[in-house]
């Protein structure tokens, strides 16, 4: 084999050839970290949806039972709002009132701020099943599951 052949061969990159490699990095890392950022905040938000399942299953129970909404996590048997903080839920509330019953999710996720909730309310009561309603609240749409933005 020629020398000036093996020269060529051991060469490596050109500078043009690194800097559009470094360009196209560059352009993936800008879109990815966002969306990345995005995704990350939604699933500490469907955590709350999560510990909200089992408090909608006691708000109905009670409510099949006695007919009326329950005014408080107590009377509906559950455990107190602060118990259910976790590293992303601050808590979870229930109250009543003449439209229905309310569970209001508390957050506290540094990406969304502070006091970021999403209330549950019952749309559609009809014998053992019930649907619920996940519009109202403070966090914006980009963070809720599709059912859920306004």
């Amino acid at each position: 084999m020629p020398a000036g052949d093996r020269v060529k061969r051991l060469r490596g990159f050109t500078l043009l050839e690194t800097m559009i490699a470094l360009s196209i990095v560059s352009i993936l890392a800008v879109v990815a970290v966002p969306t990345y950022l995005d995704y990350e905040v939604r699933a500490e938000v469907s955590e709350g949806f999560s510990l909200a399942d089992p408090v909608k299953t006691m708000v109905f129970e009670y409510y099949a039972t006695t007919g009326t909404w329950p005014a408080s996590n107590a009377q509906a048997a559950v455990k107190a709002p602060a118990s259910f903080r976790t590293d992303y839920v601050d808590s979870i509330t229930i109250t009543s009132s003449a439209a229905g019953a309310a569970i209001t999710v508390t957050y506290r996720i540094p990406a969304l701020g502070s006091d970021n909730t999403i209330v549950f309310k019952p749309v559609d009561v009809a014998g053992t099943q019930i649907e619920w309603s996940c519009k109202l609240g403070t966090v914006i749409n980009k963070y809720r599951p599709a059912a859920c933005k306004t």
